[in-house]
């Protein structure tokens, strides 16, 4: 899907390409563009049930967790720090 941009009258660069960048960003060209660079299998029925079985026990757990008092009620963001 090709999208044509022609510039009008006295119409500086810096507006044109404002236009263009709006004009793709509103056709969604570029999120479908980067969606398919990378392509990635859809996860089965059983592996997105043990994710969700994951999840739970993870979020039932820090709630117990927070209930007893081990763990602050409101996590600190951050976590892991990358170099």
């Amino acid at each position: 899907m090709a999208i044509e941009i022609k510039r009008k009258n006295n119409e500086s660069n810096e507006s044109l390409l404002r236009r263009f960048q709006d004009r793709i960003k509103r056709s969604r060209t570029l999120i479908v563009a980067k969606k398919k660079r990378y392509f990635e299998k859809e996860k089965t029925k059983r592996q997105r049930r043990e994710d969700a079985k994951r999840r739970k026990y993870n979020r039932e757990k820090r709630a117990y967790l927070m209930k007893i008092g081990k763990m602050p009620e409101t996590p600190e963001r951050g976590g892991f720090k990358r170099r």
